[in-house]
């Protein structure tokens, strides 16, 4: 056992870190907090944990180490998108709401991810119907956290998007 968790609670993400990294994490609500992770006291393996961000009746969908030279893309349910610079997001006090990060949620559907990616990136969307849809990321707009996004993959009602990852690309047979 590495952490207590609450009995809704569960575990969205998990990375690597030097301990010095600046974190971002994003909510379905459409806010994104970015804190440096040296505010993040030292626990225990039983320790639940510290916040870090306050969700507001929103869920958390993803966390991120921010990068210098790579982007974050958020997605919707109803498949609108953003590529967004990790330098447009502000730092703010860890357990905050930090920032409006994707505008017009209600017409656009709730955040369902924030996952780095770079140009040469392939994106797997899958719908609760059990349809994939793949886009290449480098299709995807970069925009300022403002901004409501483009649509990146079509929908077509009631069914809607449950998730998306990058696809690996095995270099090893090239």
């Amino acid at each position: 056992k590495f952490i207590t968790l609450r009995e809704d609670d569960e575990i969205v993400s998990v990375k690597k870190t030097t301990g010095d990294n600046e974190i971002l994490m994003a909510s379905s609500n459409g806010r994104m907090v970015r804190f440096n992770e040296s505010g993040v006291r030292v626990m225990g393996r039983s320790a639940s944990g510290v916040k870090g961000i306050n969700l507001d009746g929103g869920e958390l969908v993803g966390m991120e180490v921010a990068q210098t030279d790579g982007l974050i893309l958020t997605v919707t349910e109803k498949g609108y998108g953003k590529r967004g610079r990790f330098e447009d997001y502000k730092v703010h006090g860890r357990g905050t709401g930090g920032q409006r990060v994707f505008g017009n949620v209600d017409n656009k559907g709730e955040i369902i991810g924030a996952l780095a990616v770079s140009d040469n990136d392939e994106i797997v969307c899958m719908t609760g119907q059990g349809k994939t849809l793949r886009v290449k990321a480098s299709v995807i707009n970069v925009q300022g956290p403002a901004s409501s996004g483009v649509s990146v993959v079509k929908i077509d009602e009631p069914d809607y998007l449950v998730g998306f990852d990058k696809i690996v690309n095995d270099d090893k047979d090239e």
